[in-house]
């Protein structure tokens, strides 16, 4: 095992329990989330523009995945800190990458629920330190051991995956037949504009599908540059507000 491995097994693991440990009020939002862990991924291992197209790609996948109540169905942070360096190491394309990242979205429900469960101890022990007026031990139990006990549950695992996940992925790769691959990467391909259509759904405007639909293709076919078409896309949304603004005024601008 080499140091580079080590380094990025820590640096992802340490990403993804702070993630699940709300450290601060911005902390936890801004560098557990699957385009920080594709950043130090690609500097760790000198390729920072496939980590973030990695990480982009994720984020699309769960872009209209919410937690009803409290119950987390995925996790897109789990994908991202595990497959995202598996990937860049073994080189493995986006699409495959993107397949392999749904089953493990799904460990990382099971540990955020498995979470819960455990922490209920520590309230307990909480109340208890309350009603005794026992500051230190009512700090220990709504901080110390919960931080304690995520580490266990969060950063462990995405340790784990990362020392040994290529000696697992690399074997698997080579015994997969080519139209096996062929049909994995066309369904990668595919979970983005799920995660869009997911969106269209929830927002509920059925007029906006269209712009979906023509966007997707029109990129893909393309194949444009992502900086050209995020810009693509923020002029015509500038281009419809602008022309709402005239009708609503009655008085178009000359």
């Amino acid at each position: 095992m080499d140091f580079q491995t080590l380094l990025m097994a820590f640096v992802m693991g340490f990403l993804y329990w702070i993630a699940n440990g709300y450290f601060g009020y911005t902390l936890w939002m801004g560098l557990g989330t699957p385009f920080a862990m594709g950043l130090f991924a690609g500097l760790i291992y000198g390729d920072i523009t496939t980590g973030i197209i990695l990480a982009g790609s994720i984020k699309l996948i769960f872009l209209g995945v919410i937690a009803p109540g409290g119950q987390l169905p995925s996790d897109e942070n789990i994908a991202a800190a595990c497959i995202i360096p598996i990937a860049l190491k073994t080189g493995m394309s986006t699409e495959v990458a993107l397949t392999l990242a749904i089953p493990v979205a799904m460990l990382g429900a099971f540990l955020y629920n498995l979470k819960k469960i455990v922490n209920i101890r520590f309230v307990k022990m909480a109340d208890e330190s309350a009603e005794a007026v026992d500051l230190k031990g009512l700090w220990r139990s709504a901080f110390t051991w919960p931080m304690l006990t995520n580490f266990v549950l969060f950063f462990t695992p995405v340790f784990l995956v990362n020392i040994f996940g290529e000696n697992v992925v690399k074997p698997v790769l080579a015994i997969i037949p080519e139209w096996l691959m062929g049909g994995l990467e066309v369904a990668g391909g595919i979970l983005p504009a799920i995660g869009f259509a997911m969106i269209m759904i929830m927002i509920g405007k059925k007029q906006y599908i269209p712009f979906f639909i023509i966007g997707y293709f029109v990129t893909v076919v393309s194949q444009l540059n992502v900086l050209v078409s995020i810009i693509l896309a923020i002029s015509i949304a500038c281009i419809i507000i602008f022309l709402k603004r005239e009708l609503r005024e009655g008085e178009p601008n000359v």
